[in-house]
């Protein structure tokens, strides 16, 4: 009875904008509806929606290997160093050298997705069992601006400078 197909906007960066990915984004809703958002008077939700979306830019994606995948070839995994879909999507296709609609790529990004699963599914296990510790943060609080860890793929050495950090 749950509408996932309300999440359908999610594909492509959401509606296709190369915004974040709609693996990070998808874990976070997952994350808000199982723990609640941080209106609700906890902050677990936001801060293990931030904790996958910085595995998802840290790690070498994609990590799930299908029993039966659709390409034969295994995708190279490459490090987005962001959530943004666009940087993710673009820094995967110059690797392996493949447009966005080939099939390669509709089979990294459904290999990524998978990928974030997992890791969503080890954390909230993990939160079930007690033993859950988060490594995620505000970045708000850590940047005194809502904002990613790395802002030099797009801005270069040009980054603005936030305004000066205040207690939120």
């Amino acid at each position: 009875s749950f509408p996932v197909d309300a999440f359908k906007f999610l594909e492509g960066g959401v509606a296709g904008w190369g915004t974040i990915c709609g693996a990070c984004a998808g874990s976070c809703v997952v994350t808000n509806v199982i723990l609640g958002p941080s209106t609700a008077g906890s902050e677990v939700g936001m801060l293990m929606g931030s904790e996958l979306m910085q595995r998802y830019a840290s790690t070498a994606m994609p990590t799930y290997v299908p029993k039966n995948p659709r390409v034969k070839a295994d995708p190279p995994k490459t490090v987005a160093d962001s959530p943004l879909c666009h940087l993710s999507v673009g820094k995967w296709m110059k690797a392996a050298n493949k447009e966005l609609g080939s099939p390669e790529r509709k089979d990294r990004c459904a290999r990524l997705t998978a990928s974030m699963a997992h890791e969503l599914v080890t954390v909230l296990n993990l939160w079930k069992d007690g033993k859950y510790q988060t490594k995620g943060e505000v970045p708000a609080r850590a940047y005194a601006i809502q904002a990613q860890h790395n802002c030099n793929d797009c801005h270069g050495t040009d980054v603005p400078s936030p305004p000066a950090a205040k207690k939120i």
